[in-house]
């Protein structure tokens, strides 16, 4: 039986972290955290990134709009983007940031 996958910022986070630890993504030195920043700090390019969401979209169940993720800058934004999918707030204009 498969236990649902937790909707929460906290569950979220969490699965990120799970995916970058588990395909080595993060650079050797680098403190994993919210605030890491996908390119400078863990040296993800276009093709990891899209394999991150793919992965998350498979976990949660759900289809992300790749046009949420277009302003992306850490791994909080694509904790609230996924967020907002999650919980059906992916009306155009909506600031990942916010």
């Amino acid at each position: 039986m498969n236990t649902p996958a937790d909707h929460t910022y906290d569950g979220v986070l969490a699965q990120i972290f799970a995916y970058l630890e588990e395909h080595r993504v993060v650079n050797p030195g680098v403190q994993l955290s919210a605030q890491s920043r996908l390119i400078h700090d863990l040296g993800l390019d276009s093709l990891t990134s899209f394999e991150m969401v793919s992965d998350l979209e498979d976990h949660f169940g759900v289809c992300v709009p790749m046009d949420l993720f277009q302003n992306v800058l850490t791994v909080e934004d694509v904790v609230r983007a996924m967020l907002r999918v999650l919980h059906g707030d992916t009306a155009p204009g909506g600031d990942v940031h916010a």
